[in-house]
């Protein structure tokens, strides 16, 4: 008989989201742990956590299972029996003969594991095990939690707590994306104990996904006008790769080659990189961004690091220039105020000058000149074609322009 109960494991899509894919079982039928079939590829999601989705009293209920296999598989099995004899009619306990055995007595109560302790443990794997800026997230989260929450034990946390975490967050002036991340780092600190989600539904908190957008050439001109030659080699770099931060920080001489015309991503992990998702890759580089990095390898013959501090160490401010680049430039809005409420008509923080929309203006730029996505998808090495689409959907060419220009003069002309 079929089972009333369907399996999903709820994992972290590329863009962000929490969505729900079918978990991946060994060739004895058990649970592969925590991996799934997304984007039709098998992958291991060490964040995710497995679900049961079934209807009851005519709704449809989620349950969260944790991350155990073993555990899930119990529940999974318990559900199930449970739901198919309600539908016989049946009970599951108190209509089956059963032996009456005492009660046994119950064992006191040990104290469950200290949050403190737990937050250490946790941090400490996570510092081994992810890049410095995702141990810098999780850190500040459970920080910040543990800012606000008295309990002592973390089995002890519940529903309250959690709330009391994001109205704090609120409070403290935080941006709804980034208290939907704070949660989500939390939920994901839980789940690692086998601890369930305590937010679910409508008590998540939302916020507006951002559309990646591009700069204009008039904007990229501006930009790279006020710019000296360590800036513009630098802008150049990260406009002609569609690098990530990170990316540009730490890489080295040899992941170039300048006779292929070449630059891969290569992890460095005695400078702290690994490539997002710990995924290489290689992408192709013009022949005047050749010329460049000629240029700047006679300049640095020594360096290690394509663009070094002046102690030879990678360079962490590349935002900071490209938003000062931004204000020199005149590319600021003039109404973005900062939490130190320094406003960017006079100061480099506007939030419409950001390091990633050079990326997105590198693959627009591939995808006007008939780059295939597949193609601009492996070369910004996403996991997902979707997350690239989101690139490219916005760039209306001159083409297109010209066409909602006629139509419009049209709708003038007969009125």
């Amino acid at each position: 008989m079929r089972s009333p109960v369907t399996l999903y494991l709820r994992v972290r899509s590329a863009d962000g989201r929490w969505i729900y894919v079918k978990p991946i079982k060994t060739a004895n039928h058990k649970l592969r742990p925590l991996y799934g079939i997304v984007d039709g590829v098998p992958r291991h999601c060490p964040e995710g956590s497995y679900v049961l989705r079934y209807n009851a009293g005519g709704k449809r209920i989620w349950d969260m299972a944790g991350a155990d296999p073993e555990l899930t598989t119990t529940a999974f099995n318990r559900k199930t029996i449970e739901l198919q004899a309600g539908q016989h009619g049946m009970a599951i306990v108190a209509d089956v003969p059963q032996v009456v055995v005492p009660e046994p007595t119950p064992e006191p109560k040990t104290p469950g594991r200290p949050i403190t302790e737990a937050v250490t443990e946790y941090l400490l794997e996570t510092k081994n095990g992810k890049s410095k800026k995702t141990y810098a997230a999780y850190r500040k989260t459970l920080e910040q939690f543990q800012g606000t929450c008295k309990r002592v034990d973390l089995e002890h946390i519940d529903r309250k707590d959690m709330l009391s975490f994001v109205q704090a967050l609120r409070d403290a002036g935080n941006a709804p994306r980034t208290i939907r991340n704070r949660v989500d780092f939390f939920q994901i600190f839980l789940h690692h104990y086998g601890l369930p989600s305590l937010l679910k539904g409508k008590d998540l908190p939302t916020y507006t996904e951002k559309k990646a957008r591009a700069y204009s050439p008039i904007d990229l001109g501006k930009l790279f006008s006020v710019a000296d030659l360590e800036e513009s080699d630098r802008l150049y770099f990260i406009l002609c790769t569609g690098t990530r931060d990170q990316e540009a920080q730490y890489a080295c001489w040899s992941d170039i080659n300048l006779d292929a015309k070449t630059y891969t991503i290569t992890e460095h992990l005695d400078l702290g990189f690994k490539p997002k998702d710990a995924e290489e890759g290689t992408i192709p580089i013009p022949s005047f961004l050749v010329d460049i990095l000629r240029a700047r390898r006679e300049k640095y013959p020594l360096s290690r690091l394509v663009f070094p501090t002046a102690d030879n160490k990678p360079d962490g401010h590349l935002l900071r220039i490209v938003k000062s680049l931004g204000l020199r430039a005149g590319l600021n809005c003039g109404h973005c105020v900062n939490k130190a409420g320094k406003s960017c008509a006079t100061h480099p923080v506007c939030k419409q000058v950001i390091l990633h929309k050079l990326r997105k203006t590198f693959a627009s730029v591939l995808s006007k000149k008939g780059i295939p996505p597949r193609t601009i998808m492996r070369y910004l090495r996403h996991s997902d074609l979707a997350t690239t689409l989101r690139y490219l959907d916005d760039q209306d060419d001159e083409h297109t322009l010209a066409i909602v220009e006629t139509a419009f003069l049209q709708a003038e002309g007969a009125a």
